[in-house]
């Protein structure tokens, strides 16, 4: 197979000193950069077609690792070269990629079809770019968070309201977290900075829900419609929830999970990050065709990034939270 890679500007220099990027997969279109300093959208790698939709970037920041829908593969791309330079055979429908902030493991979700649905949990070395576990999943199994120490790495299953909690340690499943009688169908999970909290959206019943680091429920609270993708902010005091078929991001109280405040952003906006500086806060909207980039004081849109594909997920680098990354 053939990649084209479409160059906006002169090469990129890989980490330029104190730099903020953040990267965007696409699923019609492949991987923008966007340098959250400038406003710039400064490097485009052209993989049309490919159904680009979890992205992960490692540790050092020097590779992407993004799953590719349409060949059932993670595509591991250079941030010196900005070309694919791996290609790690997985399964049928790849959607999620979280990358340890600690291990040097990454790991993606995807899901089989046919008389019997399955879905799996595989864990892929980083530095060899070869799976060395993995783990069956639940339902349609998609969000993941790991716990603050690294060692637990949380799934949600959508299609039967449940977390599933693995050790790492032990690579066995620690339990479920049966979930039914708080909403349905779970898909976005966070920890929260200290480790106590985790917040889990409900994207049918529009449900946000927070656990207690032992997994058990100490409240929850309605969002508007449609919440998928989920973080703290890095001090711990606010939940943001894109709910994105009301086409909004929702603020809340991360202790009180009273809402603060919700503003309006495109259509289908899954997923988004705090740029590294967490000024801005950069949010991807698939079928409004954009990338959305907010003031976080006031939340108010700075930057609009138009005419694109299908805007899917983003992380930045340096590291930050977001609904896909923790630093």
């Amino acid at each position: 197979m053939r990649y084209f890679f479409a160059l906006f500007v002169s090469f990129f220099v890989y980490l330029e000193a104190m730099a903020s990027y953040v990267f965007v997969s696409d699923e019609e279109q492949g991987i923008y950069a966007i340098d959250t300093d400038k406003f710039e959208l400064i490097k485009y790698i052209e993989l049309k077609g490919m159904g680009i939709r979890g992205i992960g970037i490692t540790k050092d920041g020097k590779y992407l690792a993004v799953a590719s829908k349409k060949l059932g593969k993670l595509l591991v791309v250079s941030t010196e070269s900005w070309k694919v330079v791996r290609e790690v055979p997985l399964g049928e429908n790849p959607e999620f990629v979280k990358v340890h902030p600690k291990r040097d493991l990454l790991f993606v979700t995807y899901e089989e079809t046919g008389k019997v649905e399955k879905a799996y949990i595989v864990a892929i070395d980083t530095k060899n770019w070869k799976e060395v576990f993995r783990f069956e999943g639940g339902k349609e199994s998609e969000g993941m968070a790991f716990s603050k120490d690294g060692r637990y790495l949380l799934v949600t299953n959508e299609g039967e309201n449940s977390i599933s909690v693995y050790d790492l340690d032990t690579k066995k499943k620690l339990r479920d977290v049966d979930l039914k009688s708080y909403g349905d169908r779970p898909r976005g999970v966070v920890c929260s900075p200290d480790g106590k909290y985790y917040a889990v959206t409900f994207e049918s019943s529009n449900d946000l829900l927070l656990l207690d680091n032992n997994f058990k429920v100490i409240k929850s609270v309605k969002t508007d419609a449609g919440p998928y993708g989920v973080t703290f902010s890095p001090d711990g005091s606010i939940i943001i929830v894109a709910s994105f078929r009301a086409g909004k991001l929702d603020i809340f109280d991360a202790k009180t999970l009273i809402k603060k405040s919700s503003v309006e952003t495109g259509k289908r906006c899954w997923h988004f990050t705090y740029s590294s500086d967490y000024t801005k806060l950069v949010v991807p909207c698939g079928n409004s065709q954009n990338v959305l980039i907010f003031d976080v004081n006031g939340f108010h849109v700075i930057k609009t990034f138009s005419g694109l594909g299908k805007p899917w997920g983003a992380v930045a680098f340096p590291r930050a939270w977001g609904s896909i990354d923790t630093p």
